[in-house]
């Protein structure tokens, strides 16, 4: 991206503001609702994601649910129905370890405390599968975790691109930590959201706005 300005930032939080407010307001309903299936359904997706269209991911997520084979598939099946997305089999293993823990409706009281970053943390360490990004992500779209940063390449290249940071090649969890803090001191500077920002960084990326 050339000649990037602040001023295209503002004038796309003006065209989007009122879609992003919805789709912000929509991750919460599972929450409040405590419903443990959408919950679930969102871990998983982000299971997916590593690497793999968003879209596909939640289309397999989806259909992995509506097809019951989420709590009873074994992995084989589970792997089948998730195909084309990358790295199929061990995300399978991943779902599967992550409905053995979650699916008892215990999901939402794992989640409990007053400091998402500490959330974030204990979420990469017990759920297999699942780095500061897809925890990010996660807990974003179930309305907890508007103030995280999801650091996938789009968002990176665009930080770059706004000389917030040098693209990163590699992110360690201490690296992924700085950039966040970066981001979100950016944020403060030119008066949008981290929530929102990611959304027209993705939007500008990808011309649509998605989960």
């Amino acid at each position: 991206m050339e000649n990037c300005n602040i001023s295209i930032l503002h004038k796309l939080h003006e065209k989007l503001h009122f879609q992003i407010t919805v789709r912000l307001n929509s991750f919460l309903y599972a929450w409040e609702n405590a419903d443990n299936d959408a919950l679930l359904c969102e871990l998983i997706f982000c299971l997916l994601t590593p690497q793999s269209n968003a879209t596909l991911c939640w289309e397999k997520a989806l259909e992995l649910y509506y097809s019951g084979k989420l709590f009873s598939g074994t992995t084989q099946e589970l792997s089948a129905i998730i195909h084309p997305v990358r790295f199929k089999n061990n995300k399978a293993r991943y779902i599967k370890k992550a409905v053995k823990q979650f699916g008892d409706s215990s999901l939402k009281e794992f989640l409990q405390g007053n400091d998402i970053y500490a959330i974030r943390d204990t979420l990469v360490k017990n759920v297999i599968g699942l780095g500061y990004k897809e925890a990010s992500h996660f807990l974003r779209n179930i309305g907890i975790g508007t103030e995280l940063a999801i650091l996938d390449r789009h968002i990176l290249t665009c930080l770059a691109d706004f000389g917030v940071i040098a693209f990163p090649h590699a992110l360690t969890p201490a690296l992924y930590k700085d950039v966040e803090s970066r981001m979100q001191e950016f944020c403060k500077q030119i008066d949008i959201p981290i929530s929102h920002l990611d959304f027209i960084f993705w939007y500008i990326k990808k011309g649509c706005l998605f989960k």
